[in-house]
């Protein structure tokens, strides 16, 4: 990876024009892209009068949705542990205030990990939802384009 920030980077792309797809696999290993971190990019890119546009084709969004679905399915299983562990009862080992205290905090820090990891779920469902209907319109486009040139069939009028 070059020294360039993945952040940097996303802004480049998107000023550049590069496809959303090229742009996560530039910074991402593997192109999992990290909750938010292309829409905060697009974002920052926007508002420093950056131009330029994403393209998507349909294999491009297809490979992006199936990685979205992908970081998802871990973010609930994440989500299961926090359950898991918050259903448990912790138990201070001694009643001194040290303890008590660490006990508490342990709570509190998992509780606000959960709370994280809440956000992170809605956001990536509903990120799964805008890049579906994205590629569903990108599919009647090709159907009216399509029509639109009639059956292309050589010698018919």
């Amino acid at each position: 990876m070059s020294g360039e920030s993945w952040y940097s980077t996303i802004i480049r792309e998107a000023v550049e024009g590069t496809s959303a797809a090229d742009a996560v696999n530039a910074v991402m290993p593997g192109g999992m892209a990290v909750a938010g971190a292309v829409k905060a990019a697009a974002d920052a890119a926007v508002g420093l009068g950056a131009v330029g546009s994403w393209s998507f084709d349909r294999e491009e969004i297809e490979a992006i949705i199936a990685d979205w679905k992908e970081l998802a399915e871990q973010l609930g299983e994440d989500r299961a542990a926090f359950n898991a562990f918050q259903s448990t009862v912790i138990k201070s080992p001694s009643e001194d205030a040290p303890t008590n205290g660490f006990v508490r905090a342990l709570a509190e820090g998992v509780s606000g990990l959960d709370n994280s990891n809440y956000s992170m779920v809605q956001y990536t469902h509903s990120f799964i939802e805008k890049l579906e209907s994205a590629m569903k319109g990108i599919g009647q486009q090709d159907e009216e384009g399509a029509s639109a040139l009639g059956s292309g069939t050589v010698g018919e009028s």
